[in-house]
C-alpha cells in the first residue's frame, strides 16, 4: 500500500505562513499606492521603495541564512499567483496605470530574497516580468555559487547587457557555474579571473562574440573542468590550445570536430618527450571515423563518457572496447548487431551504468537479453524512438538475474508487449519508469508484472498514453507499490472516463496517501551534470 502523506515541517509550515503574509501585505500595499498615485506619482514610487525596504529587511533579519534558497523557489512560484489574482480581480473599467501599479508593487515583492546568503539563482525558473530587477540587482547577491542567467538578450542586444553582467559578478567570489548564452563577451571572460576565480562550470555556448581570442582568458581559469562552447566562433585551433593547456579540463561539450583536434595532437606530440595531459571524461561528437575512436582511447584514458552518431562509411563501434574507463554510452542512429554494438556491450558491459539507445535498429528480444546480461550493472537504461522487433527469444544461458540493478528505465519507442512484459517482470529495484506513447499497456500486463515484481521501490510511473489501462491498474499499483510517489498523466487513459479520474484522485485525498496525480511535461534529456 502506498505511504500516508507525513505532517508537513514546522519549518515548511512557516515558511509558507511568511508568503502568505507577504501576499496580504501586498494586496495592501497595492491598494495604499495606487490611492497615492492619483495626486503624486514620485511620492508613491517613494513610498513604494521604502515599504519595500522595510519587508526587505525583516526577511534579512529574521529569515536563518540557510534558508534564502527555498525561499525563493516558493516566491518565484507564489508571486506569478498573486499577479494572475490581480488580472482576475480587477473590474474591467479599471484603468492601464492601476493594473500596471498593482503589478509592480507584485514585481517588486520578490526583492525580499535579494541577500548575501543567497546561493543559487536560476533565471529560466523566474518570472520573466520579475528578471529586469534582478539583472539590476546582481551587484547585491555576492554569495551565489550557482548562477544562470539564461539567455538574457539572445544574442540581439549583447553589447547592452555587457555592463550588466560585468557589474553583477564583480565580487562573486564563490561563484561555482555560470551559465551565460548567447551574450557572452571576452570582457566578461577577463574579469572571471579575478572576480569569480573558483569557477568550475561554464557554459556560454551560441555565443558568437566568442572566438579563438577568448581562448587566452580561458586558460587563467584554473579551477575551470566543465566549458560549453557549442555554436561558438572557437576554431578547431582554439579547441586544440584548450585541450592541450588546460589539463584540469574534464568536458567541452559538444564538438563535431573534437576527432579532427586530436588527429593534429597526435602526430605533433608523438614523438615529444612532454605530452599534453588530457583528462577529459566527456566526449560527445556527431562526426567521428574509427580513427577518432582509437586517438580517443590512447590519449583520453579517463573517458566515462561518450555520446555519437553512428555512420558504417565512418566509424567502427569495434573501438570503443579500448575505452577503459567507459560508463556511460550514448548511441544515435545504428544497428544492434550488424555495428557490432552486441560485441562492445559484451566486453565493455560490465562497466556500464547507463546506455542510452536512440534511433537503433535490430532490438528484439534477444537485444534485449543480452543488455540484460552484459550490463549486469546498468542503473538507467533509455531507449528512444527506435522500433523493437517481434520474434522467437533464442537460446541464451543466463549468467546474472536481468536487470538486478536498474533503477531509471526510460522507453519511448515501438514495442509489443513481450519487449515490455521482459523489461518490467525483472527490475525488482526500479525507481523511475517513463513508458512512451508507442508502447502498449493493458490491464492484463500489468495485472502478470505486478504479480511477479511488485515493484516495492517504485516511485515514479509515467504512461503518457493507453488504449488499454483502466482506472483499475491505478488503484492496483496504489495496493501493490508502497513507495509510489507520482502517477500521472492518466488523463490520456483512453478508458479512464473523466469522473472515474475524479473519483480516483478524491479516494487519494480521503486516505491521505502520498500520491502526485498531476499532469506533466516530460523531457529525453536526462542526468544533466553529465552532458
Amino acid at each position: 500500500m502506498a505511504k500516508l502523506k507525513q505532517p508537513d515541517t514546522l519549518q515548511n509550515l512557516a515558511m509558507n505562513a511568511v508568503i502568505v503574509w507577504l501576499c496580504k501585505t501586498g494586496q495592501n500595499l497595492m491598494t495604499k499606492i495606487a490611492w497615492v498615485a492619483r495626486t503624486d506619482a514620485q511620492k508613491s514610487s517613494e513610498y513604494l521603495k521604502e515599504s519595500v525596504n522595510m519587508i526587505h529587511k525583516l526577511f534579512l533579519y529574521n529569515i536563518p541564512c540557510y534558508l534564502f534558497d527555498n525561499l525563493s523557489k516558493v516566491v518565484f512560484k507564489k508571486l506569478p499567483i498573486l499577479i494572475d489574482n490581480i488580472k482576475r480581480k480587477l473590474k474591467m473599467h479599471a484603468s492601464m496605470s492601476e493594473f500596471l501599479i498593482h503589478v509592480n508593487v507584485a514585481v517588486s515583492l520578490g526583492q525580499i530574497i535579494i541577500s548575501p546568503h543567497l546561493h543559487f539563482l536560476n533565471f529560466e525558473e523566474m518570472p520573466k516580468m520579475m528578471r529586469h530587477l534582478f539583472y539590476m540587482r546582481l551587484k547585491d547577491l555576492p554569495g551565489l555559487v550557482y548562477l544562470n542567467l539564461s539567455t538574457l538578450s539572445g544574442g540581439w542586444k549583447t553589447e547592452d547587457m555587457e555592463p550588466i553582467v560585468l557589474n553583477g559578478i564583480v565580487d562573486m567570489k564563490n561563484l561555482h557555474t555560470l551559465i551565460l548564452t548567447y551574450d557572452c563577451t571576452d570582457n566578461i571572460l577577463k574579469i572571471l579571473e579575478t572576480s569569480c576565480p573558483r569557477i568550475q562550470v561554464l557554459d556560454i555556448s551560441s555565443s558568437k562574440m566568442i572566438g579563438n581570442n577568448s581562448i587566452k582568458y580561458l586558460l587563467e581559469l584554473h579551477h575551470l573542468k566543465k566549458v560549453q562552447l557549442y555554436r561558438t566562433s572557437i576554431t578547431i585551433e582554439g579547441y586544440i590550445r584548450l585541450l592541450t593547456k588546460m589539463p584540469q579540463l574534464e568536458n567541452i561539450g559538444r564538438y563535431d570536430a573534437i576527432g579532427t583536434c586530436l588527429e593534429y595532437i597526435d602526430m605533433t606530440y608523438e614523438n615529444l618527450d612532454e605530452k599534453p595531459i588530457i583528462k577529459l571524461k566527456v566526449f560527445e561528437s556527431h562526426y567521428v571515423v574509427s580513427k577518432h575512436i582509437k586517438l580517443l582511447a590512447k590519449w583520453c584514458p579517463d573517458i566515462e563518457l561518450v555520446c555519437l552518431f553512428h555512420n558504417p562509411l565512418l566509424n567502427d563501434l569495434m573501438g570503443l572496447i579500448a575505452i577503459n574507463k567507459l560508463s556511460d554510452l550514448r548511441l544515435l542512429s545504428c544497428n544492434f548487431f550488424q555495428d557490432h554494438v552486441r560485441d562492445v556491450l559484451e566486453v565493455k558491459g560490465c562497466n556500464l551504468t547507463y546506455l542510452h539507445l536512440e534511433h537503433v535498429e535490430e532490438i528484439d528480444i534477444n537485444a534485449l537479453m543480452c543488455i540484460s546480461q552484459y550490463c549486469p550493472d546498468l542503473n538507467t537504461l533509455i531507449i528512444y524512438n527506435c522500433e523493437l522487433i517481434d520474434g522467437p527469444l533464442k537460446y541464451f544461458r543466463k549468467q546474472v538475474p536481468p536487470f538486478m540493478n536498474l533503477k531509471n528505465l526510460t522507453i519511448a519507442a515501438s514495442c509489443t508487449l513481450q519487449h515490455l512484459e521482459f523489461l518490467l517482470m525483472n527490475c525488482f529495484k526500479i525507481k523511475f519508469i517513463h513508458i512512451g506513447t508507442m508502447v502498449p499497456t493493458n490491464d492484463e500486463i500489468f495485472d502478470k508484472i505486478l504479480a511477479n515484481n511488485p515493484m516495492e521501490y517504485l516511485e515514479e510511473l509515467h504512461i503518457i498514453y493507453s488504449t488499454g489501462l483502466t482506472v483499475s491498474t491505478a488503484y492496483k499499483l496504489l495496493e501493490t507499490c508502497e513507495n509510489l510517489k507520482v502517477l500521472n498523466e492518466m488523463e490520456s487513459w483512453t478508458r479512464v472516463q473523466e469522473q472515474e479520474l475524479e473519483n480516483f484522485r478524491i479516494f487519494l485525498k480521503i486516505r491521505n496517501y502520498n500520491i502526485d496525480t498531476r499532469p506533466s511535461t516530460w523531457k529525453p534529456q536526462i542526468r544533466e551534470e553529465n552532458i
